[in-house]
């Protein structure tokens, strides 16, 4: 039977690489590629992690015009049966965007030749309320300078990180987010897979 181990989040510290990082949350599952071919036997494939992690990018309360940003990573995923090894292929730099001050920690690869036009309007604390409208720069790849782990989408090798101490060989970046409001502290969120 599988047992539980239960800390004190405060001292949370099973990532290496991130001891001086601000984390909100660390969620980490795996899965087995299960298949019964003949009905009779169960065949167990490759194990494959998830690690998403939510940090604050920074311990200083954002100022300014709010910001967001964001990107995916496209992976194929080969297991070569013969040695039980799931092998991570890059394939390109996905979708990523950008709006606001977001542009202070974040280049997009190539931009799309138009912009996106994002509102948020809300009558809620009364008809008198500020409303937010920009304009949503799009396109393929993105590079982030904040914390607490910086990155490139461009190429595998600024894609992968070392491991941060669970499963097995490297991290694959699959996508990021980046939240900025005026008052609050900014929020990076990252979710990588790994090898169980």
């Amino acid at each position: 039977m599988a047992s539980i181990d239960c800390k004190v989040v405060g001292n949370f510290s099973e990532l290496t690489g991130l001891s001086s990082a601000c984390l909100i949350s660390v969620n980490s599952s795996v899965n087995s590629d299960l298949n019964d071919y003949d009905c009779s036997t169960l065949v167990e494939g490759a194990i494959v992690g998830t690690l998403t992690i939510t940090a604050y990018a920074s311990t200083t309360a954002h100022v300014g015009d709010p910001g967001r940003a964001g990107c995916s990573v496209i992976w194929a995923r080969k297991y070569d049966c013969d040695n039980d090894k799931v092998y991570f292929i890059y394939v390109r730099s996905g979708r990523s965007f950008s709006y606001g001050s977001a542009s202070s920690v974040v280049t997009i690869g190539t931009t799309a030749a138009t912009t996106t036009k994002i509102l948020n309007a809300s009558s809620q604390s009364g008809p008198v309320s500020l409303y937010q409208s920009y304009e949503q720069v799009e396109g393929v790849g993105l590079s982030y300078s904040g914390n607490p782990l910086s990155f490139d989408s461009g190429s595998e090798s600024t894609s992968t990180m070392s491991n941060l101490g669970i499963g097995t060989g490297s991290f694959y970046l699959r996508s990021f987010s980046l939240d900025m409001n005026p008052g609050a502290f900014p929020v990076a969120s990252y979710t990588f897979d790994y090898r169980g």
